[in-house]
């Protein structure tokens, strides 16, 4: 991984000004400072004028866990593509795989109930997908186990994918981050991708390893496949304000 704002690495967001490019964003964590209390979190006076201005001047998605309901209330900016559920909610011709999802949630939900997974745990119904949060536990490392050990009794077996404090689990096979983007850049005919993203959530983007793409982590981590860093979230309104410099 490179540090994004090395000098030689800075032309290559010059060069995708220049060419057809689809900017796509996480949000928590991303966009947004992470919040112990994921209802607060919301996006930066400062993050949401540059989006807004971006998004007169090109395509911009945002591509979250988060459910696409719940990111329209914080970003409240027209011709911005809102992808939810990690990839599964806001691609319209995946509504059948999103009704298949929605089932399989429902099932999860009445098994997960017979189960006691402590206090300071709790789950979280997206529609098409689950996150069990143990944030709030005293003891996150027995909390963990117990979560993870429970998911493994769930039938059919979901995919599991691990945030900050949360498992989040979805269909196997369903779309995923990295399937959605190709879907935005294949239907608006796009011909370069820049995506921020700074979680495990973010990695199904990031092993893409599309000539086409160009990933940038939010904090370095010597396993991610992203092929650049920034060392905090708050270099995020930096990025957002270099790209719009170079328009």
């Amino acid at each position: 991984m490179h540090y994004l704002f090395e000098k030689k690495f800075l032309k290559h967001i010059q060069q995708l000004s220049k060419k057809n490019t689809l900017f796509a964003f996480d949000f928590d964590g991303t966009l947004a400072k992470i919040s112990k209390n994921a209802d607060k979190a919301t996006l930066s006076r400062r993050n949401h004028a540059f989006l807004m201005r971006l998004s007169c001047l090109a395509p911009v998605a945002i591509i979250s866990g988060r459910g696409v309901d719940d990111l329209k209330k914080r970003i409240d900016i027209p011709d911005i593509d809102l992808v939810g559920n990690h990839g599964l909610e806001g691609i319209h011709r995946w509504k059948s795989k999103q009704m298949k999802a929605k089932k399989l949630c429902q099932q999860w939900l009445r098994q997960l109930k017979r189960h006691h997974l402590g206090p300071g745990v709790f789950i979280e119904n997206k529609k098409y997908s689950l996150s069990i949060h143990f944030r709030d536990s005293k003891n996150k490392k027995i909390s963990a186990k117990k979560i993870a050990d429970t998911i493994e009794q769930l039938k059919p077996s979901p995919r599991i994918i691990h945030g900050k404090c949360v498992y989040n689990i979805i269909p196997a096979h369903s779309p995923h981050k990295g399937t959605a983007l190709l879907e935005l850049k294949r239907v608006k005919k796009i011909k370069k991708i820049f995506y921020v993203g700074d979680d495990d959530t973010d990695e199904d983007v990031f092993k893409l390893k599309s000539p086409a793409l160009l990933s940038v982590r939010v904090g370095k981590k010597n396993t991610s496949q992203a092929q650049y860093y920034l060392q905090r979230q708050s270099e995020v309104s930096k990025v957002l304000e270099t790209i719009l410099s170079f328009f």
